[in-house]
């Protein structure tokens, strides 16, 4: 099946980041190929993979605009590489371990065009293997929890059937207008991965945008294909761009609020690790208990702290006043104006809340036939 796609001024960029996942692409570009909508291009970005990602594009995918980094700068890098050379006014991304469905691309079109308050549009994320749950929703940020999580995770598919305002889009399959990343800036490079689609959403809400869970577009995702969810690189990468996403963007308040239970987090953890050390020195340490290469198992009796949170801190306290102030022109809504959306971050359409100018959203475009459902 042949691929229409406007060179000079496409509706849609869809943007993949990859690296080393030619085990993945096929299915993923194939279910591109076989998008109602084909008004769109189609651009890789690889982040220096190993394998054969590189070939297999070039061979079997002439379609795809490939953009070689030559580097692993993360999903962040790549991601922003694609949105600078691409010129489409939505901006579509999508993680390579994807399959999306045939009326993916349609729904977003048609439900950011139906939307025109939303400056980005979450698709209805399912998990790969049947019976096909809820992966993401659309996304959360707790001040409890201190970050970012899926909302509707695990619930059945047919749960989230209904479009809604939501806080934020999952990037593994999401749409955004162009006009966002000139208001707001691009992804945050220093992320590299985990938390940097929270910290967009979060500047997205805090600089007075809104975004739309879209029910109609589906796309089943591998879950943990692409990452080593339980690497303790991948945990303390997560601790650090949690207090980034936190500290960057949220109002003074309800970053005091934050930063209270953040320090309680802390202080259990650094116990815990205190506690394993003087366990450790009653009891001797066995060898499985290390893992074959040598580095710490993910437990707290071999230097879990030392080796791999505190350095992640150090690094997040450290940057942390410069990014706060590079980011002060657009925290547009105070705590009174964020709070109930951070409450509830999944509103019906109906249950509108006011921008930062006090005005309420705008009604979805509806034509004579009705939204597609």
């Amino acid at each position: 099946m042949a691929v229409f796609v406007n060179r000079n001024a496409p509706t849609l960029s869809v943007v993949i980041p990859n690296w080393n996942g030619a085990h993945h692409l096929p299915e993923c570009l194939n279910s591109l190929r076989a998008q109602h909508f084909q008004d769109f291009e189609t651009v890789v970005v690889d982040n220096g993979s190993s394998d054969d990602s590189i070939k297999l594009l070039e061979g079997d995918f002439p379609w795809v605009r490939v953009i070689a980094r030559g580097d692993n700068g993360g999903f962040s890098s790549a991601v922003n590489d694609g949105i600078r050379q691409t010129r489409a006014p939505l901006i579509v991304l999508l993680n390579n371990d994807t399959r999306a469905d045939p009326g993916w691309l349609q729904a977003l079109h048609d439900g950011i065009q139906r939307y025109p308050d939303a400056s980005m549009g979450a698709s209805r994320m399912l998990l790969y293997d049947p019976p096909h749950r809820v992966d993401s929703a659309g996304d959360g940020f707790s001040l409890t929890a201190g970050a970012g999580y899926n909302l509707a995770a695990g619930e059945a598919r047919e749960a989230v059937g209904e479009d809604a305002w939501v806080f934020g889009a999952c990037a593994g399959a999401a749409i955004y207008r162009r006009t966002l990343f000139e208001d707001i800036g691009l992804f945050d490079e220093d992320f590299f991965l985990v938390f940097e689609d929270v910290d967009l959403d979060l500047r997205a809400q805090v600089a007075g945008h809104r975004c739309v869970y879209l029910a109609d577009a589906i796309v089943y995702h591998k879950r943990g294909a692409s990452t080593d969810n339980a690497s303790l690189e991948v945990i303390s990468r997560s601790w650090r761009n949690a207090l980034w996403v936190a500290g960057k963007n949220l109002p003074l308040t309800l970053l005091w609020v934050w930063s209270l239970f953040f320090v309680l987090r802390t202080v259990r953890l650094f116990g815990l690790a205190i506690f394993f050390r003087i366990w450790r020195k009653l009891r001797p340490v066995t060898g499985s208990q290390t893992s074959a290469a040598g580095r710490p198992a993910p437990n707290w009796r071999q230097g879990v702290i030392a080796r791999w949170y505190w350095p992640a801190l150090n690094r997040a306290l450290r940057s942390l006043p410069e990014k706060r102030r590079a980011l002060r022109p657009v925290r547009r809504l105070g705590t009174l104006r964020l709070l109930p959306i951070l409450l509830k971050p999944r509103r019906a359409i109906e249950d509108a809340i006011e921008g930062p100018g006090g005005e309420k959203p705008a009604k979805p475009r509806i034509d004579k036939a009705g939204p597609k459902r």
